[in-house]
């Protein structure tokens, strides 16, 4: 009985040295990820560092050269156009009918793959051009042109 219970302490021994080494691994692989990952956050923080930076360089250099461009125009003398009486009137008629055409002009409609394939199919054009043309593969022409078709019956009708 005592061998029996020595062994059966053995095998559990060897269980519990087994686990824990299974755990150790696991352990060590979570760490190595965990430092994997923060290197790759510092990379990808230092890439964004480095971009701002740049960005800010940029716009300084931007603004510089805005300065230079915005005060060359103070030291060059305008002269301005007299303006004519009529042009405030005129600008007012032309503003006016420019909003009024703005208010009536239709949106353009715009076309789905299906109407343009069954308006090309209605122009004689055969399945496989459509589909060239439309960049859809022939099957999905043919279905779509099928599954069209009793929709449009209907409504001729």
């Amino acid at each position: 009985m005592i061998i029996f219970l020595l062994i059966l302490s053995i095998i559990f021994n060897f269980a519990a040295f087994l686990s824990i080494f299974l755990l150790f691994m696991r352990q060590n692989r979570l760490i190595s990820k965990e430092v994997q990952h923060e290197k790759t956050l510092n990379e990808i923080e230092q890439t964004f560092t480095g971009y701002l930076l740049e960005m800010r360089d940029e716009n300084e250099a931007f603004l510089k050269q805005f300065e230079k461009i915005s005060q060359s125009p103070e030291k060059t003398e305008t002269r301005p156009e007299p303006v004519k009486a009529e042009e405030p009137a005129l600008t007012v008629k032309t503003s006016r009918n420019l909003a009024k055409t703005a208010y009536k002009k239709p949106e353009p409609k715009q076309f789905t793959v299906s109407d343009r394939a069954k308006e090309m199919e209605r122009e004689g054009q055969s399945v496989e051009e459509i589909a060239r043309t439309l960049n859809k593969g022939k099957t999905e022409i043919e279905l779509m042109l099928k599954f069209r078709q009793p929709s449009d019956k209907k409504s001729h009708q």
